[in-house]
């Protein structure tokens, strides 16, 4: 296959089902399901990031540790498994993969709450990233055989919406019920509303027909073997330079996401709920209204102009985004902190859907899952394993006179990847508009 170019022939799967006509009211369900169950996966990864100090204090770890327990423990099982469980995903039922995969996720966060150790924890969190593995990229390919290629960036970053409320609810609510009844009950309330999404996925989401919105054949040929996808996949060099982007720019999303809650703690000596007032509210609206801003704005110059600007719009808004975030982690206030790091936040976000539908529409619609699966592995293994390690191991090094300081120094690091990944974006654009649909 070439980049981009989807396989012509026939497919045995789209020859032979019918060609329903979906609805327009029953697709955006659908996308608001799985936004939904995307909350609930990111709310119980995210958790332990408003709970790190009493965790902290609970079982006398340090910043590595907690590093560990908060991204390279998850990341491993969760980056791994996605790419087994997408292939079965690329073949199989997916509404049943991801109504599995939430039921175990969710099980697992509440069992958090009743560890007594650090290892029992650790263990628990990793079951979190079994679960986590069999969603987001059978999720993708659903949402791209519902809207068509120029939808697909403003349709992701609605499901992208996922990790804000994701993120308000676990720093919001994670913060207030720590605070009142125990970080114990916090793992528990979080962990809850993933079982009933689960019934609610299972017994009103249909399964799509593959190819259906691109109006094409599935393509390809679903009988390669493990290896002879990821070379097919590294060969593609759209896809290959889109995956590389994307995992620069996370880089800063998860080492933030992790490690700012106790930044505002140790730099201006607020209460684990006031965090959550604070840069839960400054999450939500910073990350809702850069995900529909990007997605919106890119959809439409991709429809006026070319589809190149779905690789330049993230180029253009994450070279803005570092000079932002590095002034927030210098701001005066913790106000004036949230503003700034919020405006980054923003424009972070608007990279986000673009990016995702670059690498959904460089593949055929029967490798969806499996493209995503891939880019998740690299990203999760770098990113969301490393990232926060990193960022704790430069904390625990104590370059600076105090804790906050310390912590500051490592999130540095995040702006740097901005600049990084906005020039990789830059140059994907002229590839991505040049290339043959």
């Amino acid at each position: 296959m070439s980049d981009q170019t989807l396989d012509a022939g026939d497919s045995a799967e789209v020859a032979s089902a019918p060609k329903s006509h979906v609805s327009a009211w029953y697709k955006h369900y659908t996308l608001l399901i799985l936004t939904l169950v995307y909350a609930s996966s990111f709310m119980d990864r995210q958790i332990t990031a408003i709970l790190i100090e009493d965790l902290k204090e609970e079982f006398t770890l340090s910043d590595v540790q907690m590093g560990l327990l908060s991204g390279l423990a998850f990341a491993v099982f969760y980056a791994t498994l996605g790419m087994p469980i997408a292939r079965l995903a690329d073949r199989y039922n997916r509404v049943n993969i991801i109504t599995i995969a939430i039921t175990i996720w969710s099980g697992m966060t509440a069992l958090s709450g009743a560890a007594m150790s650090y290892g029992q924890l650790l263990l628990a969190r990793i079951g979190v990233g079994v679960g986590e593995a069999g969603a987001s990229p059978p999720s993708h390919s659903i949402i791209s055989d519902y809207y068509k290629p120029s939808d697909r960036p403003l349709a992701l970053s609605i499901w992208a919406l996922g990790t804000v409320i994701g993120s308000l609810a676990g720093l919001i609510l994670g913060g207030y019920i720590a605070e009142h009844y125990g970080w114990r009950w916090a793992f528990i309330a979080a962990g809850a509303p993933g079982l009933v999404l689960a019934v609610m996925l299972k017994f009103t989401v249909r399964e799509p027909l593959r190819g259906h919105a691109d109006k094409k054949p599935a393509g390809g040929d679903g009988r390669l073997g493990f290896w002879a996808s990821i070379v097919e996949l590294w060969n593609n060099r759209i896809y290959r330079h889109a995956t590389v982007a994307h995992v620069l720019s996370v880089f800063f999303g998860y080492s933030l996401a992790a490690w700012l809650p106790a930044f505002f703690i140790r730099q201006w000596g607020l209460t684990t709920s006031e965090v959550g007032a604070i840069v839960g509210t400054t999450v939500a609206v910073a990350g809702i209204s850069g995900l529909l801003a990007g997605g919106a704005v890119t959809s439409w110059m991709s429809k006026r102009f070319n589809r190149g600007w779905e690789a330049w719009v993230p180029a253009i808004v994450l070279i803005l985004g570092a000079p932002v975030c590095y002034f927030g982690l210098n701001a005066e206030t913790a106000v004036y902190g949230a503003i700034l790091i919020g405006g980054a936040y923003f424009l972070y976000q608007c990279m986000h859907g673009p990016g995702l539908a670059i690498v959904q529409s460089s593949v055929s619609p029967d490798k969806r899952a499996f493209a995503a699966a891939v880019m998740y592995f690299v990203s999760n293994i770098s990113a969301l394993g490393l990232g926060p390690l990193f960022v704790g191991y430069i904390s625990d090094l104590q370059l600076a006179d105090t804790a906050g300081d310390s912590l500051k120094i490592g999130l540095y690091f995040g702006p740097i990847a901005l600049i990084v990944a906005s020039l990789s974006y830059w140059r994907l654009g002229f590839r991505w508009r040049d290339a043959d649909r």
